[in-house]
């Protein structure tokens, strides 16, 4: 028998928004060491794969579930969102999980579930109202905090990925020190917005 700790984890607890058949036929499947197909659309693609995953854990990050297994075609360790999974089947290939795998480890180094080819060092100052908001929360294990003069918060840690869209969640109340990457990619999401929203913002009275 597997520890129920073992086999699911969360991040934090939050509304369940995948389908119950495909999350209980992922469950069984990571319960019984057992190799799993489906169909696979990756994020911001129109078309489904096919994927062939040892499954290993499935996790609840920021209230959306995702399995995390070993995807045979690939040679690596992958992150599934399950709401974009269909059509799970369990196959009868067993595996067994390697001892040194730990799901808290494979996260660590990612600020949600997703994990970049490569990792960056990412530094993010705030102003006063957004620095108080951040302040005494873990956002990534590699994280620093650094208080700045006249309220402001020096933000820095090893990832990249998903940080695009926090940046832009914290709109004018945060500025991207570095890396370089970063910043061009939001002044080209800044471009695209004053463009989209100049005529829609200059017809209403």
């Amino acid at each position: 028998m597997h520890g129920l700790d073992e086999v699911l984890s969360f991040r934090p607890l939050g509304p369940e928004d995948a389908d119950i058949a495909v999350f209980q036929v992922l469950d069984r499947a990571v319960r019984e060491r057992r190799t799993l197909k489906f169909l696979y659309r990756n994020l911001g693609s129109e078309r489904t794969q096919n994927r062939h995953v040892r499954p290993y854990h499935l996790a609840c990050i920021d209230n959306h579930w995702h399995l995390l297994g070993y995807d045979l075609n690939r040679q690596a360790i992958r992150a599934f969102a399950l709401t974009r999974l269909r059509r799970p089947r369990i196959t009868r290939q067993g595996f067994a999980r390697p001892a040194d795998f730990e799901p808290g480890e494979y996260l660590r180094r990612s600020f949600s579930v997703y994990k970049g080819r490569e990792d960056y060092e990412v530094v993010m100052d705030f102003d006063p109202w957004a620095a108080d908001l951040i302040r005494g929360r873990r956002w990534h294990a590699s994280q620093e905090l650094t208080d700045l003069p006249k309220g402001w918060a020096r933000l820095r840690l090893d990832s990249i990925e998903e940080m695009e869209r926090r940046a832009l969640g914290w709109g004018a109340h945060a500025t991207v020190v570095r890396p370089k990457a970063l910043a061009e990619r939001l002044l080209k999401t800044a471009r695209v917005l004053a463009e989209r929203y100049r005529d829609k913002a200059g017809n209403e009275q």
